[in-house]
């Protein structure tokens, strides 16, 4: 791209500017950092499509504000404190105006959490935008997904649905006539709650030592729980001497249960289930970017605590069981069967 220097130069350049942990950013081969005394890097990539992980018509602010927006959810979930990310750009062609307003999505985003640029490439070709962030945690306190123990309770933060709600309403030709149900008020939420999700990066010190493991909800509830009791299962597996001392078939494999009752949903999302019993939009719409934890019983109330001093909820959903391996979906108590909606959203199925 025979402008590509001069791209750099005007939109991204003063987004690498007057950070502390930077000690070379943008202009060089690659980025020199300053990582903490006694932490270690935490380093997370997300790559959005266009067609794929939005709409064609959405906004070049709102694509740049998910792209990074995506990765800060991933490290909030491992505990992670922000450092620095770079950008992976590939355009179909070279138009001011859109690089303007998208440049501008990433310095308000970034700015709110006070990460640099670093560092990326800009290539021709279909919209595709990879971003990969990088935060630190103390050594050996990073929230994984493997941590999850039966009678551990299931939890996640402030509402689901609503970023699926959106997307049902952005893929809409007439937006003022899909779902006539809902208010205003509600489809500018959803729409918002889509376009540009708020990472719960406020409270991902406080999960170190409380939460038994995590995981952002993108692909949609049961999908991202499932992955944790996975990769949990496999870590009971590995301290029972990875098969080698035990039967593999009597192995602990994790399970959940989870009340529909209890899952924290906005006006617009209780509205719509209300009307469709489509349960499957909060359980497997995904684009929430709340996190889901599990936490041991006596950690509930200093955990709850925390969060609520800094604006979020948390909502107790379930709980990790290991009489039956996958995930129950009860209401009011009655297994309750979602109708196919329980897999979630796959790039290749």
């Amino acid at each position: 791209m025979a402008l590509e220097f001069d791209l750099i130069e005007s939109y991204f350049l003063p987004l690498s500017e007057g950070f502390a942990s930077v000690d070379v950013g943008i202009g060089d081969d690659g980025a020199v950092l300053n990582v903490p005394e006694k932490h270690q890097l935490v380093v997370v990539t997300d790559t959005l499509v266009e067609g794929v992980h939005f709409p064609v018509e959405t906004l070049a602010y709102d694509i740049a504000w998910k792209a990074l927006a995506v990765n800060l959810s991933d490290l909030a979930a491992m505990g992670a404190e922000p450092a620095c990310y770079s950008l992976a750009l590939t355009l179909p062609n070279y138009d001011a105006i859109w690089l303007q307003k998208f440049s501008e999505g990433l310095r308000d985003l970034s700015t709110q959490f006070k990460i640099p640029l670093v560092g990326g490439d800009t290539t021709k070709g279909p919209l595709t935008i990879t971003v990969t962030a990088q935060g630190w945690v103390p050594n050996q306190q990073a929230v994984l997904r493997s941590g999850a123990q039966e009678g551990n309770l299931v939890c996640v933060t402030n509402t689901l649905g609503e970023g699926a709600l959106g997307l049902k309403l952005a893929l809409a030709p007439e937006k003022e006539r899909v779902l006539p149900f809902l208010s205003k008020q509600e489809k500018v939420r959803a729409l918002n709650a889509l376009n540009r999700p708020v990472p719960q990066l406020a409270i991902s010190t406080d999960l170190r030592g409380l939460a038994s493991s995590a995981i952002d909800v993108s692909d949609g509830l049961l999908a991202d729980l499932a992955h944790m009791l996975k990769q949990s299962s496999r870590a009971l597996l590995k301290q029972d001497g990875g098969g080698r001392n035990s039967n593999a078939s009597s192995a602990t494999v994790l399970g959940a249960e989870i009340e529909l009752t209890q899952l924290p949903l906005s006006s617009g999302v209780l509205r719509y289930i209300e009307q469709t019993k489509d349960w499957a939009l909060p359980l497997s719409g995904g684009d929430d970017y709340q996190l889901c934890l599990t936490v041991s019983p006596k950690n509930m109330t200093q955990l709850m605590a925390r969060l609520n001093s800094k604006g979020v909820s948390l909502s107790v959903i379930g709980k990790v069981v290991a009489t039956h391996p996958g995930i129950t979906c009860l209401n009011q108590g009655v297994v309750h069967n979602i109708g196919g909606g329980e897999k979630g959203y796959s790039h290749f199925q």
